[in-house]
């Protein structure tokens, strides 16, 4: 796998790498994202030109200059033009070489200690860094971050459709997809309550991850006493996890019931107690999250400048992290309290076109059907 930076525009792959331009590089890492599909023309302007007029040929154009730049990798992956359609980028197997190291028990568990560690800091593109040369580094696999490598990565197809993982696993993540990808939650509180009803089926870890993201559903619906008494349920229990991740995650949905409960000076309690936990636990991941609550903290106190630039860095802290689910987490949030709370049409426009992007880069309508499929089927 070849690994992006979005900042140098670079892309590299076993030591080696290619400088793009910016749109070229806009353009390879939407088609590399969405590796197998097809794309038309019209779709790629509106991903990678969202905001200008270019014409058919700017992307044929691209496109030529992307596969140049390219050819050295071309055992790797090729873009093909599919005729009548576009264009799809694919990627080629690459065999496991042998090797002793693949072998060594220790090695796989420092490994697995090494990928815990920059998932305790929040660190996705770290992660993604070390999946993308296994190969090269003769690294083990790993049950459960394999998996979850493609969740974060936004692969939710993979997710919703393989059979490589168990049935309760795959409940859990689709859950969190169904939610995140769109606005109509009605459905997405039904399959949060049934599947934390079969607690006993899941790992506590699990068991409270859900239980803490089902607060903001509830509050959506109105349903304040009701996520107060989810969240006092738990209180203890993540405080014994003794986990800086849970511990700000249930920080941050106390601010988000507080502020429903119309309670300023307890939520900027909380908000002060969260940060000064992320001080000592720089968990970025948990940081975008946290400088978005903290901005809708803000439009509530009627600080509209301060808000909005609260609201960019939690956004821009979290896109650098690489966890797509948690960017995308942070935008729906952030879209229904506008839509609901708040008047602020520059920056709801604003995110709302940062979102119609996202939805078609990972297909949110085709990902919404298939995970309905899924829950109603199994839940």
């Amino acid at each position: 796998m070849i690994h992006l930076d979005q900042h140098t525009y670079q892309a590299a792959y076993a030591g080696e790498s290619i400088q793009l331009l910016p749109k070229e590089f806009a353009l390879f890492r939407f088609l590399y994202e969405n590796a197998g599909r097809s794309f038309s023309r019209d779709e790629l302007l509106e991903a990678v030109w969202p905001l200008e007029a270019p014409s058919d040929r700017t992307v044929d154009d691209h496109i030529y200059r992307v596969r140049k730049k390219l050819a050295k990798w071309s055992h790797l992956l090729h873009v093909e033009t599919i005729r009548g359609q576009g264009y799809k980028l694919s990627r080629h197997a690459k065999k496991q070489q042998e090797s002793l190291l693949l072998q060594d028990e220790q090695f796989a568990v420092d490994i697995n200690r090494i990928l815990s560690k920059y998932h305790g800091l929040g660190m996705g593109a770290a992660m993604q860094l070390l999946s993308t040369h296994r190969d090269i580094l003769s690294l083990p696999g790993d049950a459960y971050y394999d998996t979850y490598l493609h969740f974060i990565r936004g692969d939710f197809e993979w997710i919703l459709t393989t059979d490589s993982i168990n049935y309760w696993q795959k409940l859990s993540y689709a859950v969190f997809i169904h939610a995140t990808i769109q606005f109509q939650h009605q459905s997405s509180l039904h399959y949060f309550e049934r599947l934390i009803a079969q607690g006993n089926m899941l790992s506590r870890e699990w068991q409270y991850d859900l239980r803490l993201n089902v607060i903001p559903l509830l509050l959506e619906f109105g349903m304040l006493v009701k996520a107060r008494k989810e969240l006092d349920a738990i209180r203890q229990n993540i405080a014994d996890l003794n986990s800086p991740s849970f511990t700000a995650n249930f920080l941050i949905k106390e601010v988000h019931l507080q502020l429903q409960e119309g309670q300023m000076d307890a939520a900027a309690s909380t908000l002060q107690e969260c940060e000064m936990l992320l001080a000592q636990h720089p968990i970025q991941r948990e940081r975008g999250t946290f400088l978005v609550v903290k901005a809708l903290f803000l439009y509530r106190q009627g600080s509209i400048a301060s808000a909005r630039q609260t609201l960019d860095e939690g956004m821009e802290t979290t896109r650098h992290t690489q966890f797509i689910p948690h960017l995308l987490a942070n935008l729906n949030t952030t879209l229904l309290y506008l839509r609901m709370h708040v008047r602020d049409e520059t920056y709801r426009i604003k995110y709302e076109r940062q979102w119609d992007q996202l939805a078609i880069q990972y297909r949110f309508d085709e990902l919404l059907v298939k995970a309905e499929q899924l829950l109603g089927n199994l839940l």
